[in-house]
């Protein structure tokens, strides 16, 4: 059986930190469970022997001393306290209190701030040498002289689905697709219909050719049992498109955390999604869902945050499957927060509920109360889109379909003149019977 110092000593050797999956897999044991490597390292933890910091399992000074038989002996036994041979003297004495008063000048002069705001205002007050001036310069940054070399085309990455005419160019006029290299979170209530949507965009991109990651934290791909899994079900929807499942078979990729636990690791997901993306020449990210990656409390922004930016310097288009953090439907807020949101370039939103508020009503063309589902892009930082909701419903085949045809026209209110003094007219005494 694996001791409490077995693990201390290994993770001296690792330079004082290690992973969970480290610790499992130098020991040879599971990393959950009883007598595991995660009761192991809790228990030393409640020792205060380490600490956790994020993934890492740290070691700390703490930890006892291995003590032999003989010196455990002869620290029991107190040595008695050894006598003043000597006196303080004058000069002894008037060294030691200046060298307090030194001391206490010097800490008075390195003072802490008394506000956060204080220390970040320091690095604005400092001089910049010439030296420093050069090293600098290199962060600065300048715009391209000629227009045709600072203006890239606005091109749109084709999905297939009824996305392609929300995304409009600046003349209104239809995108054809997502804005490309863009890093969109889709986010809804459960059952809204995000997946649905996510396993169709995988399969008509994948059947055109283009190569496609598809990351499922919440369904197996392949299943030992008979489950009708995922592939299954993408492989009945190639089936009623009528796509070329060879072709499809030959650009996906799937990443399955469900069935691999390991990949919940984020070191290990990270390099395996590197490894991937760079090697396989992925065009399209589909992760579905986000929340798999928050490996601790607060760390779903940072994650997510960190896999943008890596899209967007490999030319990675990405969306994001995000579930809905509160009850309230046809809403903004998301797992991992609004911070979350402002890390992208853009949120769709998919959801269903009843119809309450007036803009509801316009845009849907429906009444007060009257159950519906919806497809809408709440913003988008790369390009022009259409602002309001979108009818849509799940088909009995399994698909997400816009209940309205395209283009989608924006719908305004129809104003109404206010009535004459002691005169009503005739909608408003309807609406006053309803009430």
């Amino acid at each position: 059986m694996i001791q409490e110092s077995d693990v201390i000593e290994f993770l001296k050797d690792r330079g004082g930190k290690a992973t969970l999956t480290e610790v499992a897999n130098a020991f040879d044991i599971p990393k959950y469970g009883p007598n595991s490597a995660w009761v192991i390292l809790e228990k030393l933890r409640k020792s205060e022997m380490v600490e956790r910091r994020g993934d890492f399992w740290i070691f700390t000074s703490k930890a006892p001393v291995k003590i032999s038989k003989g010196e455990r002996k002869a620290v029991e036994k107190p040595l008695p306290p050894p006598e003043l041979t000597s006196k303080i003297t004058p000069e002894m004495q008037a060294m030691m209190e200046m060298m307090a008063k030194t001391l206490a000048a010097a800490m008075r002069e390195t003072q802490a701030p008394t506000d956060e705001w204080m220390l970040a205002e320091k690095p604005m007050t400092t001089e910049i040498k010439e030296d420093k001036a050069k090293m600098l310069s290199k962060y600065e940054l300048r715009p391209d002289i000629k227009v045709e070399e600072a203006k890239k085309p606005l091109i749109g990455f084709p999905t297939g689905t009824f996305l392609d005419e929300m995304f409009l160019t600046p003349e209104g006029n239809p995108l054809g697709g997502i804005p490309i290299c863009g890093q969109l979170a889709v986010t809804g209530l459960p059952g809204a219909g995000k997946s649905i949507l996510a396993e169709e965009i995988a399969i008509r991109t994948a059947a055109n050719g283009r190569k496609v990651l598809f990351v499922t934290a919440e369904d197996t791909w392949k299943s030992p049992t008979s489950r009708f899994d995922l592939q299954s079900r993408l492989v009945q929807k190639a089936q009623i498109l009528k796509l070329n499942w060879k072709s499809i078979a030959q650009n996906l990729y799937i990443l399955d955390a469900v069935a691999t636990p390991d990949l919940l690791d984020w070191t290990t997901f990270a390099e395996t999604y590197r490894y991937i993306v760079e090697t396989r020449g992925i065009e399209l990210v589909l992760i579905d869902s986000v929340t798999a990656l928050e490996t601790y409390r607060g760390a779903l922004k940072y994650r997510v945050m960190e896999l943008a930016r890596y899209n967007q310097v490999h030319g990675v288009t990405a969306l994001f499957i995000n579930q809905r953090s509160s009850e309230e439907w046809d809403s903004y807020e998301m797992a991992g927060g609004i911070g979350l949101a402002h890390n992208l370039d853009g949120t769709i939103i998919v959801d269903f509920g009843r119809v309450y508020w007036f803009d509801q009503q316009i845009d849907l063309e429906a009444k007060r109360g009257e159950f519906v589902r919806i497809a809408r892009i709440l913003d988008c930082r790369l390009c022009n889109f259409v602002r309001r909701r979108i009818r849509i419903d799940i088909t009995r085949d399994g698909f997400i379909r816009a209940l309205e045809k395209p283009p989608f026209e924006e719908r305004v209110a129809e104003a109404v003149e206010e009535p004459k003094p002691g005169v009503k007219r005739k909608k408003v005494e309807e609406s006053e019977e309803e009430e």
